[in-house]
């Protein structure tokens, strides 16, 4: 499941929701206890939650213990009527409290800092685990973003009681204030392509939301189509080879990415036979006689070979997507200029 992200105090929150809503996303995260928003919350709120609704777009909001007097509104259930399907729980709700909003709200908790005996409390409670969402932070300021072994170790608790869980990726272009660093669960991922991060957290968790409003691009079209059609998309750079979908041949070569039926009967003379960096982009030529026009993309450094042409090169940023091409996997190489 792909989600996005949008903010009482964003101007551009309108545009975001159309944006993702135009891409076929419809499920949106909003917090509404953030220290930093200010002004006429309540009123900004409603506008902004109507207009979701408007879109089609399920919303689930960060609340904490604060939250009611922050945006002056009596109780939690008044968010209901405004389109809020769901509730992230922040740290300090009783078992009282809890059980009373599962009966309003889907429920979502704290993934990033429950331990297991906090869990099974919530459980013993009467909560049914397919009820719940187990959701990670995400982490404005840079270092704090979880390590790896920490964040697995959380997702097996969770999975073993059969809850899903949801994770956090940095937005692509604009970043969310104060620090404008990025709004990642795994540190790891702050500073890498944002689609690329998606695709990495997906195989770990049920669902993956652009935590900064920045969606810019075909950022969410890009992940649909990922989910949905299992079609990973590479940014390329090529004065010979055009965008297009394309396929990975069944078997796994140490070196070497072999795209299936490019060969070709044509001439291909050989040139630019230099030597070839992980991503780059081969074509064989005649003197590899009936491989010839083979395209390939290089899994690591190879040495100068007169029978290969360097044609291209994947784009820098995308370099971790080749990490996630299996056999049979179909890509679409999008050509971003000449080289």
């Amino acid at each position: 499941m792909i989600g996005f992200s949008f903010y009482l105090q964003d101007p551009g929150a309108e545009n975001q929701i159309i944006h993702a809503a135009n891409s076929g996303v419809r499920r949106a995260f909003t917090s509404l206890h953030i220290p930093e928003e200010k002004g006429e919350l309540a009123v900004r709120m409603s506008e902004l939650l109507k207009f979701a609704q408007t879109y089609g777009v399920e919303v689930h909001a960060d609340v904490s213990l604060k939250t009611l007097d922050h945006l002056g509104i009596a109780e939690f259930a008044d968010l209901a009527p405004l389109g809020v399907k769901g509730i992230r729980l922040d740290d300090g709700f009783d078992m009282t409290t809890i059980t009373a909003l599962s009966k309003v709200f889907s429920l979502s908790l704290n993934a990033s800092t429950l331990n297991e005996e906090e869990l099974l409390a919530v459980l013993e409670g009467g909560m049914e685990p397919q009820s719940l969402i187990a959701w990670h932070n995400f982490y404005p300021r840079p270092e704090t973003g979880l390590e790896e072994v920490f964040f697995h170790e959380q997702n097996r608790m969770f999975k073993k009681h059969g809850i899903p869980i949801y994770a956090f990726i940095p937005g692509s272009g604009s970043k969310r204030g104060p620090l404008h660093a990025g709004l990642p669960t795994l540190e790891k991922h702050r500073f890498m392509n944002p689609y690329a991060a998606a695709v990495d957290l997906l195989s770990h968790v049920d669902a993956v939301f652009v935590g900064d409003q920045g969606t810019e691009g075909n950022l969410l079209q890009d992940l649909s189509n990922y989910e949905s059609l299992n079609i990973l998309s590479v940014r390329m750079e090529s004065a010979r080879l055009p965008s297009g979908r394309y396929k990975l041949r069944p078997e796994v070569s140490r070196d070497v990415f072999r795209l299936q039926n490019t060969r070709v009967t044509g001439a291909v003379e050989p040139e630019n036979t230099i030597r070839r960096t992980l991503g780059a982009i081969t074509m064989d030529n005649d003197e590899y006689g009936r491989y010839r026009g083979e395209i390939q993309i290089c899994k690591r450094d190879l040495e100068a070979n007169h029978r290969v042409n360097v044609i291209g090169r994947v784009v820098e940023e995308d370099l971790p997507l080749l990490a996630f091409l299996k056999p049979c996997h179909s890509l679409v190489l999008v050509n971003e200029g000449r080289i």
